[in-house]
């Protein structure tokens, strides 16, 4: 079914680039990983350029209860101490990083693998305190489209942890959603593709193909979505209505399903779009297979 409509979708998107968020359970993950590889490496072959944002809470978890540390999270976000960077960095540029680098060489995929957000693209900004503590986590400033695009001009794949730096060269943790929806906000990215362990938007024990931003704001209201998933659908939301076309929420955890959410139609997750775009959708895509 997919190289029936391959060509089709290699059109579509050649030349676009999307931003993919991996969670930090499918980059520890060593057959999750791997498989993400393969599937971009297909993307990549077909002319789709690629930024690859990557966290990796669980890993930071475990390395801090390693080194004798609580971590500290209020509401959910994680406040970062001087003390905690230091193991932050380690975990994800230096552990996580290696094991990703491995598996692009593995595949003999040509990449440029960053330790942190290039300074250029963007820079980022301290928190306030929190509790007395002066914290290494922040936010996403001044991002540089033009720089962004200028980058892709020569190659397909760029991978960034969920690390930037301020403008005085401080290291900050950011959360990993939070830079892919930033920077696709920011470069109007065609697609923003968040990687998780969940198989999509579920509504009645069902996972949804195609929502739009108005029904996801419905679902929200009823209570359908709530908690965590209501502030993902929220950012999702406003990164549709800044520019970016498409947004998917995808399980890294089963096999191919970045492959068969870009080359079908039916997908293998939940896409979330515009109402203008879900016409588009049902003109070139669904008319196009039937």
């Amino acid at each position: 079914m997919i190289n029936q409509f391959k060509k089709f979708y290699r059109n579509l998107f050649q030349g676009q680039l999307f931003i993919i968020k991996a969670s930090g359970k499918i980059i520890t993950d060593k057959k999750s990983r791997e498989n993400l590889i393969a599937n971009i490496q297909e993307l990549t072959h077909d002319g789709i350029k690629i930024l690859l944002i990557y966290g990796g809470g669980e890993a930071i978890d475990k390395a801090m209860a390693e080194a004798g540390i609580t971590p500290l999270k209020i509401d959910g976000r994680r406040i970062s101490s001087e003390d905690d960077i230091k193991i932050i960095k380690k975990t994800l540029a230096g552990d996580l990083g290696f094991k990703i680098s491995e598996s692009l060489v593995k595949a003999k995929l040509p990449s440029n693998v960053f330790n942190a957000i290039p300074p250029h693209w963007a820079t980022a900004k301290r928190r306030p305190k929190k509790n007395g503590i002066t914290r290494f986590d922040g936010t996403l400033d001044h991002i540089t489209s033009k720089a962004i695009w200028n980058h892709f001009m020569a190659t397909n794949l760029a991978v960034c942890p969920c690390l930037a730096f301020t403008a005085t060269g401080t290291a900050l943790n950011i959360n990993a959603d939070n830079v892919a929806i930033e920077l696709a906000t920011q470069i109007k990215a065609s697609k923003l593709i968040l990687m998780t362990d969940i198989d999509g938007v579920m509504v009645n024990k069902k996972v949804q193909s195609v929502l739009t931003a108005r029904e996801i704001e419905g679902l929200i209201k009823d209570g359908v979505i709530t908690d965590g998933m209501r502030v993902k659908m929220e950012n999702c939301i406003h990164a549709l209505r800044s520019g970016v076309k498409r947004v998917h929420i995808l399980n890294g955890l089963k096999k191919d399903t970045l492959r068969n959410e870009i080359y079908t139609s039916s997908g293998s997750g939940t896409m979330i779009v515009r109402e203008k775009e879900k016409k588009v959708y049902e003109k070139q895509e669904l008319k196009n297979q039937k």
